[in-house]
């Protein structure tokens, strides 16, 4: 669907729609659309543009600075033997990138771009024996840099940029001892920093509850809203309710952001 300011109206799609697992993102900018999957599409001036991809490669998210300039990651399945895919858009074609250098086994399902000269991928690897490891990469324009420092235990659902070259990251939080906290990273261009959110009065603490699917930014100050679910204790009959939660950080300040 297209709003143009007063009304909505329905556009033909082309590609699968987010009915199954990869879900299908899409991005729009003034003046184009862009969608993922197994291929990638671009939609400008009443006309999509299909972009082949190889086969087994699934792009989970797209980030545009512009309608000539946009960005998507994705991995060339299957996870095991697998690797992660970047590739530009130039207003005409799309390229693939270097492959950013993240742990192998990481489907990077998040990405942030910032600028030309700076772009953020994100995902999580998991061997179904040891706690999530989270891998983020930064690209200056010229290369990627592996940036996942101190940032560990953590299925990474969400990422954003802070506006003052840093990046905040959340999901669920699998840190032992495990607790029942809303977690935050923040990334300051050298160093990350754990953070803990506000907490729901009913909220279980036997274990990790809380996770977090989306970030988006507040105002300029670097302040950010924050979109997921926590868990309540079990009942006397074992049964546990799920409660959706939005959270916005009080301060741009490491010291007491996510609260």
């Amino acid at each position: 669907m297209h709003y143009d300011g007063e009304r909505w109206s329905s556009v033909p799609t082309v590609g699968p729609a987010d009915d199954s697992w990869p879900e299908v993102p899409i991005e729009a900018v003034p003046g184009r659309l862009f969608k993922g999957g197994n291929a990638l599409y671009t939609y400008s001036d009443g006309a999509w543009q299909t972009f082949e991809l190889p086969p087994r490669v699934d792009i989970r998210d797209i980030d545009a600075l512009s309608a000539n300039d946009a960005y998507a990651t994705g991995m060339q399945y299957p996870v095991e033997g697998g690797h992660s895919v970047t590739y530009h858009w130039d207003g005409t074609t799309w390229t693939l990138m270097e492959e950013p250098p993240v742990r192998a086994g990481t489907d990077t399902a998040k990405i942030a771009a910032v600028s030309p000269d700076s772009v953020y991928v994100a995902g999580w690897a998991d061997d179904g024996a040891s706690p999530p490891v989270p891998s983020i990469a930064h690209w200056n324009g010229t290369a990627w840099e592996n940036v996942t420092g101190e940032l560990a235990d953590l299925y990474l659902h969400a990422i954003v940029p802070d506006g003052r070259d840093g990046l905040w990251v959340t999901g669920n939080d699998q840190a032992e001892p495990a607790r029942a906290e809303p977690v935050f990273w923040h990334y300051d261009g050298t160093t990350w920093t754990k953070e803990v959110g506000a907490s729901a009065p009913d909220g279980d603490t036997q274990w990790p509850s809380y996770t977090f699917y989306d970030l988006a930014p507040a105002d300029s100050s670097g302040a950010f809203w924050v979109v997921g679910d926590y868990s309540t204790p079990m009942d006397a009959h074992g049964d546990q309710k799920v409660h959706g939660l939005i959270e916005r950080s009080t301060t741009a300040s490491t010291e007491a952001a996510g609260r």
